[in-house]
Parts: C-alpha cells; sequence; structure tokens
C-alpha cells in the first residue's frame, strides 16, 4: 500500500472524516504533517495559540489541565484515531489544556487553515465537530460536578 493509501485508511477511521469522499481525504493527507513526540514530551501546552489541530495515529497522550496551583492534573487520555485541538481552532483561542505524550506518539497535525477551510466546506464535518464538542462538555461538567462534590 502506498503511503498517501495508508494516511486515507487512517483518516477514513476518524469519524470526523469516516464519510468523506476519497478525493477530500487525499487532501487532508497531503496537507498533513506527520509529527512525532517521545514519551513525556508536550504536543501542546495550555495557553498556548492554536495553529492546528492533531489526530493521533500511534500511542496515548494524557491531557492535563493546570489548577490554581500550578498542578498538572490528568483528565483523559487520548488513543489512535483520537483528535483534539478543534475547540481552539474553532474559536480562534488558546489551547484550553496540555497534551502529553505517554509514550511514542504519532500524530497527523493539520493547519487550522485547512481544518477551518474543512468545517466551511464539508456540513458533514460541521456536524461531527458539534457532536465532538456537546461530547466534551457533557464529560466536563460530569468531571466539574465530581471535583464540587468533593470539596
Amino acid at each position: 500500500m502506498q503511503p498517501i493509501e495508508r494516511d486515507v485508511e487512517t483518516l477514513r477511521k476518524i469519524p470526523l472524516f469516516a464519510g468523506l469522499p476519497t478525493a477530500r481525504l487525499k487532501l487532508i493527507a497531503y496537507t498533513a504533517e506527520v509529527v512525532e513526540f517521545a514519551p513525556g514530551e508536550p504536543i501542546v501546552r495550555q495557553g498556548d495559540p492554536a495553529d492546528a489541530v492533531y489526530i493521533v495515529t500511534e500511542g496515548e497522550a494524557d491531557v492535563l489541565l493546570r489548577d490554581a496551583d500550578g498542578h498538572d492534573i490528568a483528565i483523559t487520555t487520548m488513543g489512535r484515531n483520537s483528535l483534539f485541538g478543534e475547540t481552539a481552532v474553532l474559536s480562534k483561542g488558546r489551547r484550553t489544556a496540555t497534551v502529553r505524550a505517554k509514550e511514542r506518539v504519532v500524530t497527523f497535525k493539520i493547519s487550522a487553515d485547512v481544518f477551518l477551510d474543512l468545517v466551511r466546506q464539508s456540513p458533514e464535518i460541521s456536524l461531527q465537530v458539534m457532536t465532538v464538542l456537546a461530547q466534551r462538555l457533557e464529560r466536563s461538567s460530569a468531571l466539574l460536578q465530581q471535583l464540587q462534590s468533593h470539596s
């Protein structure tokens, strides 16, 4: 299998991109940068400007939030085929969490401009993004309730 075909098949496994035509997936694969991270290395840092979204193609990474005392608290783990960074890109804001490699992690890095073009041009992607954001909001609300009940 050619590298571009392998990348297209990887993208097809991501729920956000599953319904896209092959030509669109090839475009994403051509424009995405493959970036590797060593264990313990940050992929993105909380507070940094959002310049891209990432898809984990190999390995696992922890999502960390910094508390008021400056400690990082692990809130979830991103595994293979996980997408992250879309919230900050869509809001043109800053990273809301740090994502750090637990082990060797390989990602597709898709620039903010390419991702925003995809969202504008593909109703399917827009709906999937809204679904992902709603699910994360529900999880965040549940986590906040747990934390409040322990204080």
